[in-house]
């Protein structure tokens, strides 16, 4: 393995009690699954757009397409289950109705009709320089890490380790800029490490300092080394003592080290405080008090909260109800259920069936309103 040497330490923490699954639908399709292994999505009413026996669909749209694999073809369906077009090269999810794409001829960002948008051979390189990787679109902008001509980048393949974006393998040899929706270049390809954008800042580093850069291409001053993405205007600054909530000059909103967090969304961020969990705006105060067993996050007005059950009484399995922003209980507490987050007025939830005490291994997969009420449910097997 080559010699590793992280140039921003950023900090990615999966901070949820349990999984609450993919909730980042941007159209109203939510995902579901059938007892007869079909798959497919449905509308906010709880009808079946469409279902199928998908080799590989995935679970959300982007920019209203949504890979999928059937019979030999891949490619992306529309809203209604229609085959937008099909490639057998093509793979990932579209950002920002563009979808980073490589062949034996080089890098492209393809439209949502499968067209190359945006022709990377066509951009102006330094001198002896290549495209090595290129990312997806966010702001406006797209991330694009050049190496040196004729490097090998993937010449050590025998090792399975996943690398978050700002860490630089070959420093020295790769650099980063930002390319604009015309496919020049905004940003110059001068850093040492960057990430992606995320709420319009880029964490990055240049002639051996760290800086927040807009997307403006403003580069800020930080003094801290550890700190995450950014989320409605603030980010975490990790230290060995816990989290802090940081604003976009690198500031703390507040000194309230918190042993967990959750980034901030719908103005909320979850906090842990002596192993409860309750809720801060963005002035860092305490607006809803540590009560709740299992973090969650603030979407439509509502967040998932839980109580921590009695596992003599009723087998280990919680009990979840939705709040609001003022602590008040909307959607009741409910055994042997999880809730993800609300999206376009849907949020999606699993109850285990058990009996005896027991879980059978079947659970209930379902949509509800906002008044609780179920669109859509079906029986699976775990």
């Amino acid at each position: 393995m080559p010699n590793i040497k992280m140039r921003i330490a950023i900090i990615i923490f999966i901070l949820l009690g349990i999984v609450k699954g993919v909730f980042s639908q941007n159209v109203n399709r939510w995902y579901v699954e059938k007892a007869n292994g079909q798959t497919g999505f449905i509308d906010s009413t709880g009808k079946e757009i469409f279902v199928d026996n998908f080799e590989n669909l995935n679970m959300e749209f982007q920019s209203g397409l949504v890979l999928f694999q059937k019979d030999k073809r891949k490619g992306f369906l529309n809203l209604n289950g229609e085959i937008a077009f099909t490639s057998d090269k093509v793979w990932g999810r579209f950002s920002e109705g563009l979808l980073a794409f490589k062949d034996e001829s080089g890098f492209y960002y393809l439209n949502t009709k499968g067209e190359k948008a945006i022709d990377l051979q066509k951009l102006i390189m330094p001198f002896r320089k290549e495209v090595s990787k290129i990312f997806d679109f966010k702001n406006g902008l797209a991330m694009v890490r050049i190496k040196d001509a004729g490097f090998d980048d993937n010449r050590n393949k025998t090792y399975c380790v996943t690398y978050h974006e700002s860490i630089n393998l070959y420093p020295g040899n790769w650099y980063y800029g930002f390319i604009d929706t015309s496919g020049n270049w905004s940003i110059k390809p001068e850093l040492e490490s960057a990430t992606t954008f995320n709420d319009s800042i880029s964490i990055v580093r240049k002639n051996k300092k760290n800086y927040f850069l807009t997307s403006k291409g403003d580069l800020i001053n930080i003094k801290i080394k550890n700190v995450g993405e950014y989320s409605e205007g603030f980010a975490f600054e990790y230290s060995d003592n816990g989290y802090y909530f940081v604003n976009k000059r690198g500031k703390r909103i507040n000194n309230y080290c918190f042993k967990r967090a959750n980034s901030f969304s719908d103005g909320m961020a979850a906090v842990e405080i002596n192993d409860k969990c309750g809720f801060i705006d963005t002035s860092g105060n305490i607006v809803i008090e540590p009560t709740y067993y299992i973090r969650s996050n603030f979407s439509e007005g509502f967040a998932a909260v839980s109580l921590k059950s009695d596992t003599t009484i009723n087998g280990g399995s919680f009990i979840e109800a939705f709040i609001d922003k003022n602590g008040k209980e909307v959607i009741p507490y409910k055994r042997d259920v999880e809730y993800g987050e609300f999206h376009n007025g849907i949020a999606k939830g699993r109850r285990f069936i058990h009996e005896d005490k027991r879980y059978t291994g079947y659970y209930e997969l379902f949509y509800i309103n906002k008044k609780g009420e179920k669109i859509w449910t079906e029986i699976l097997k775990q």
